[in-house]
């Protein structure tokens, strides 16, 4: 079971190693995850079955075989449902890409503050809610000042009021007019023939 951890482990640094630019950061991140839950298994393996798990060598003979890996050729590497299974016994001098043990070591370390990252983005990309006003007095702060309008029916009364006037009133403003065929019909039909009565009566509605 050990090997097959450590097995594991060697497989996913060698994906780590083929990702490159900043459109493989998603999969760098997955791979790594995948590390760490790896490495931790292997730590809890090492700490509570030493004993009853078959050992390859001393405490540091995992990251030793990562260098060995690491300085092996990618042609060496036979990759199978996408797992990568390392040839271990062909080993040769020139390097064909660098060891990155201590980045893997150091991007391991910092995976429990994956979560304080992630907070991190999400206050960044979430614009903060605004203040929205609902205060009644706040919101009508402009309308203080609102005119006071007289109720339909009381202006509808006033005018009528107005309209009202009597038959003196408008016979005040303006002198009656009367033509001459009308006065010599009103004369003699009305005042029985009487000029001064006709006069009278006149001046009376023209005061």
């Amino acid at each position: 079971m050990k090997k097959k951890i450590e097995s594991e482990l060697v497989s996913i640094a060698h994906r780590i190693l083929k990702l490159k630019g900043k459109e493989d950061v998603v999969k760098m991140h997955t791979e790594v995850s995948e590390l760490y839950e790896k490495l931790t298994v292997l730590k809890f393996a090492q700490e509570n079955f030493e004993d009853d798990m078959p050992t390859i060598g001393n405490d540091s003979s995992f990251f030793d075989m990562l260098d060995t890996a690491f300085n092996n050729k990618v042609s060496d590497n036979i990759e199978v449902e996408d797992k990568i299974y390392i040839n271990l016994d062909e080993v040769e001098d020139d390097d064909i890409m660098e060891p990155v043990m201590e980045k893997i070591k150091d991007m391991v370390a910092q995976m429990p503050q994956e979560s304080v990252v992630v907070d991190e983005i999400f206050e960044n990309k979430i614009p903060k809610k605004t203040r929205v006003k609902s205060d009644f007095e706040e919101i009508t702060a402009d309308f203080a000042q609102i005119p006071e309008f007289e109720p339909i029916e009381e202006a509808e009364k006033r005018k009528a009021e107005k309209s009202k006037t009597s038959l003196n009133d408008k016979l005040k403003g303006n002198a009656l007019q009367i033509g001459l065929n009308d006065k010599i019909v009103f004369i003699k039909h009305l005042f029985d023939g009487k000029q001064e009565d006709y006069d009278r009566v006149i001046s009376q509605l023209n005061t």
